[in-house]
């Protein structure tokens, strides 16, 4: 038992007061001698002990009623668990992620949780102070409101595109909790599905909170949706067909047969295709579809289900180009035409051939792939232009001259941590390590490549390899000894081949993996834009072009009425869109547009997080063993009624000062009966 004020207490002196008043109130009887009064003094006796019994029953009363009110006053409570408090603090955390779409008692279930948090505020105390949290976190609701404006606020609240995880929405509470000084019981209530995607708990820890929680329970358990989109080869060309891969799962207990699945790229559609999938399991599969133009694509896959409607459209975007730019820069003295010849067998490639002494900055302007033939020397004009290339996005190949300039070559391959080249050595070994199964030469070949004479390498530059350098060997003598190799830079790629690009040292020029190689070079030159974003998971977008300053890029989507405008973010090699100051603006999926309104015009993808779509609950029993595994052993479920609204006595401390009032007032009526209708 405890005390809201226990300095009351100091009144149960106040019992002295009816004790001395009966003292002295007490008559003392005379004794009068009288012959034969035997039946006189049984009366005298008789009315003697009554009157006794009454004081003391009306002092009785007096006392009892005294200590009632005193007691009643200093507020005697039974506390929940270890806290000494009767007014309370309150923070309420509302998922309204799209998990929430699935259909429960009351409709969705977020509309049941948002009748129940309803419920729950209308019961708490006037003055009480309260904070509701929702999945978007937002820094409106990290304050505190009274019951009226809380109850509004929940009303508002929406399905947000956020996938918040519960340990996120802990931490906040819980530090809103602390900061608040006041001297009352902190109190945290959580109303979820509890996904176990994103409420778990494991290796999170916070001090304990008394915590109640409310789990809204879907009807039907399970979901239907597109996890995810890809292609397999990195080229789309023109009146050539690509596959589109996709990946369904479904999280049902049974199999779901004949679920059509639609394509639509740009107002176009092939036949749909119907897929079966086995119980919580998930199909691969494809649809073919060839681009008759050229530009950027906007694709939507679709299928039709009966469960949560958000992932049932994945969205995409990927470029369709005319032709590949290429720029040949050769030594004037070590010409060869076994690149130049390649290339001119496509008018995909547009191939521009000039020397190394001729180049200027206007041959740059546009080049998504840019080799270097033969040289010794690379002048330092052309190294900034080539850095700015790459940092735009393009591949840039870097072959040695058999005169080289070690020194000035190794100022730019140590640029990009690149093994420093040393002497040209003889070498007169096979080409034996080959890299097939590099993205490069995804859909090249139909199996593993075998049987094949390698080229022959006759000398070739050695390198100075360290522990920094960061590059993927094609081809070598052995995957440690490269002779061509790449790696990612920036926004573009850089290839190093260790030999002249001559018959006397190597006879790669002549071999069939030079031309396959050569090619996908050239057709994966130019950096491709992400396929697609998913809302709470937008990374940086690579910016590959010079921005005009005075036209700030957009993000646009007229149709939902966004327009922002992100920030672009400058590095030493890097250029790249920022969108993490956003995605509270962007709730919704579809297509958006980038644009300056200008030269810039870009198309982005946007999906809802999957997070969201496995809706695989944790039972009861598991909701308290996820709080017990992290130390919080005294959380507990919020019970209902008959009726299915929440028992709010289990929410409150027990406390007895109404009933002590009323029987102080019971004391005061007993005495005023004892003097009224007790005749003595």
């Amino acid at each position: 038992m405890s005390f809201v004020y226990p300095n009351f207490l100091w009144a149960y002196f106040l019992i002295a007061i009816p004790i001395v008043v009966h003292l002295f109130n007490f008559r003392r009887y005379k004794k009068v001698y009288f012959s034969r009064v035997k039946f006189l003094k049984e009366v005298t006796e008789d009315s003697r002990s009554g009157s006794k019994l009454k004081h003391l029953l009306i002092l009785l009363s007096r006392i009892l009623a005294i200590l009632c009110l005193v007691t009643a006053f200093a507020q005697p409570f039974i506390p929940l668990d270890d806290s000494r408090n009767t007014e309370n603090v309150t923070s309420i955390y509302i998922d309204n992620s799209y998990s929430m779409q699935a259909e429960g008692k009351d409709g969705n279930l977020l509309n049941e949780v948002k009748n129940k948090a309803i419920e729950l505020v209308r019961s708490l105390d006037e003055n009480e102070k309260i904070n509701l949290l929702t999945a978007d976190l937002l820094s409106i609701h990290q304050r505190f409101y009274s019951k009226s404006e809380v109850i509004e606020m929940i009303k508002e609240i929406d399905f947000s595109a956020r996938s918040t995880h519960l340990s996120s929405a802990l931490n906040l509470q819980l530090d809103l909790l602390t900061a608040l000084e006041e001297d009352a019981n902190k109190r945290i209530f959580l109303f979820s599905d509890f996904q176990q995607s994103s409420t778990g708990l494991s290796g999170w820890s916070r001090p304990e909170k008394p915590t109640f929680y409310y789990q809204a329970e879907p009807q039907q358990v399970g979901n239907i949706y597109i996890d995810s989109i890809w292609f397999l080869t990195p080229v789309h060309r023109i009146n050539t067909p690509i596959d589109i891969h996709f990946r369904i799962r479904n999280s049902t207990d049974k199999e779901q047969a004949d679920i059509p699945v639609s394509l639509s790229i740009d107002g176009s559609s092939p036949a749909p295709k119907r897929v079966n999938i086995p119980p919580h399991s998930f199909v691969d599969e494809k649809i073919t579809f060839t681009d008759r133009t050229a530009g950027i694509k906007s694709g939507v896959l679709s299928i039709s289900t009966s469960q949560l409607f958000f992932d049932d459209q994945f969205y995409f975007t990927y470029t369709i180009k005319n032709e590949v730019r290429i720029l040949l820069a050769q030594h004037p003295d070590n010409k060869v035409v076994n690149i130049e010849q390649l290339y001119a067998l496509d008018s995909y490639y547009d191939c521009t051939t000039t020397s190394i002494d001729a180049l200027s900055q206007d041959d740059f302007k546009g080049k998504e792939f840019i080799i270097f033939q033969n040289i010794d020397k690379l002048p330092s004009g052309i190294i900034d232009l080539v850095n700015n290339s790459i940092k735009n996005g393009a591949t840039v190949m870097m072959i040695p001259g058999n005169k080289l300039k070690t020194e000035n070559w190794n100022q730019f391959m140590n640029q990009y941590k690149l093994p420093p080249f040393t002497t040209l050595d003889s070498v007169n070994s096979a080409v034996s390590y080959f890299n097939s199964n590099d993205p490069l030469y995804t859909g090249v070949f139909e199996g593993e490549p075998r049987d094949f004479k390698f080229p022959r390498l006759y000398a070739a530059y050695d390198l100075q390899i360290f522990n920094r350098a960061n590059f993927i060997t094609l081809f070598g003598i052995t995957i440690s000894r490269p002779f061509l190799y790449y790696t990612r830079q920036s926004n573009g790629r850089v290839i190093v081949m260790t030999s002249p690009l001559l018959p006397a040292y190597s006879d790669f020029q002549n071999h069939a993996l030079f031309a396959a190689t050569m090619l996908r070079f050239a057709e994966t030159s130019s950096y491709e834009n992400p396929l697609y974003m998913e809302i709470g998971e937008m990374y940086n977008y690579p910016l590959t072009q010079e921005i005009d300053d005075t036209h700030p890029i957009h993000l646009k989507k007229e149709e939902y009425a966004v327009d922002i405008i992100p920030q672009v973010i400058n590095t030493n090699n890097n250029r790249y869109i920022s969108f993490s100051q956003l995605e509270d603006q962007i709730n919704r999926a579809g297509i958006y547009t980038l644009t300056n309104q200008s030269s810039f015009n870009e198309k982005l993808a946007i999906n809802f997080n999957r997070d969201e779509s496995d809706i695989e609950l944790f039972s009861d029993g598991e909701i308290q063993e996820n709080f017990e595994s992290i130390g919080w052993t005294k959380t507990r479920k919020l019970t209902l009624n008959d009726t299915g609204t929440i028992q709010i006595n289990q929410l409150n401390a027990k406390e007895y000062w109404r009933i002590l009032l009323i029987l102080a007032l019971i004391c005061i009526a007993a005495e005023i009966l004892l003097l009224k209708l007790w005749k003595t």
